[in-house]
């Protein structure tokens, strides 16, 4: 019914194994269910290439009936020692998606950084240098009487706060990626590359797109493809969307355009009024088996396309306003 040609699904780690504890209470899937998750997708589907799935947006090719492929988003260093080692037992082909300020270790994500110093600064030293962050809160434009409030509200845009807060409660960030691979290093990326796998751009340093300007949008992506394609020696250009793509305009594509051949977004199971642009299914936040969340996600489509309302349409426009035409799923 739903007559899909193809499904691209989306992963990031795996359950247990991150050394943030906050972040490992995210639902992800174990090593036993990612490999299960495989098993039943070789027996239902027939696994692609990234380039079949170029030429089959850009030039018409035609794909297999019930094709997929696997994508992994953030360039965690468990994508290396725990997910890599299940895709080649099983021969199956999948492209990574990096951030280049994260690559060999070299910082960490805003919200990283935000779990560490929450979970490392004990309540006497928030007591005793009350009067010290609430008015370095205030600075960064953040009122709040309880730190774990204030520290809550801190976004990308005024993430810089953290390295100060970091140095304020003595909270060693560089010793902590010192002593926790959390990504990828460059030398795993060559070995992964030399194996079969694709890799692409994940913007610079991961910020929500809703929360940065058109100009920043096209920064991040075009640099993050610039230095992934010119620091790995790659013959093609991709993208992925950091967290989710429904607000992102067609101004922004039109302005990446030149420089890359596909990119991935997170809405689900669906097309988008971009052909280059492929939607991604991220099964592995449901917490069901792939069997239960794809077909659900066929359901949705199937309601969607009855009411004439599978394509997703952007908005030309440099403001975020757009036509909401599939029910827009979490990252």
């Amino acid at each position: 019914m739903a007559n899909r040609d193809l499904l691209v699904l989306n992963y990031h780690s795996i359950m247990g194994v991150d050394s943030d504890p906050l972040i490992n209470k995210n639902i992800y899937r174990t090593e036993k269910e990612l490999e299960q998750d495989i098993l039943f997708l070789k027996n239902e589907y027939h696994f692609v290439s990234l380039s079949d799935i170029t030429e089959h947006k850009l030039n018409g090719k035609k794909l297999p009936p019930h094709s997929v492929f696997l994508t992994f988003d953030d360039g965690l260093a468990v994508n290396y020692r725990k997910i890599r080692p299940i895709l080649l037992k099983h021969n199956i082909p999948a492209a990574f998606f990096i951030n280049p300020f994260f690559v060999d270790n070299k910082d960490l994500h805003y919200q990283r950084k935000k779990n560490l110093i929450a979970c490392t600064v004990l309540p006497d030293e928030v007591d005793r240098e009350r009067g010290l962050w609430i008015s370095l809160f205030k600075k960064y434009g953040i009122n709040a009487d309880n730190f774990h409030d204030a520290l809550s509200a801190v976004g990308y845009n005024n993430s810089n706060i953290l390295d100060e807060l970091a140095s304020l409660f003595n909270v060693n960030i560089e010793q902590y990626l010192n002593e926790h691979q959390v990504y990828l290093t460059s030398q795993q990326i060559e070995q992964m590359i030399s194996e079969g796998f694709w890799f692409g751009g994940h913007s610079m340093d991961h910020p929500k797109y809703d929360d940065i300007t058109l100009q920043e949008q096209i920064n991040q992506t075009m640099h993050s493809v610039d230095w992934v394609k010119n620091r790995f020696g790659l013959r093609y250009s991709i993208f992925a969307f950091p967290s989710r793509d429904h607000k992102v305009s067609m101004q922004l594509f039109e302005e990446i355009k030149p420089k890359t051949e596909l990119t991935f977004g997170v809405i689900g199971m669906g097309h988008d009024i971009i052909q280059s642009h492929v939607q991604r299914i991220g099964v592995e936040s449901s917490g069901v088996p792939i069997r239960v969340a794809l077909k659900l996600e066929y359901l949705k489509y199937v309601v969607h396309s009855y009411l004439g309302r599978k394509v997703y349409i952007r908005s030309g426009e440099v403001k975020h306003r757009y036509i909401t035409t599939l029910n827009v799923r979490r990252a």
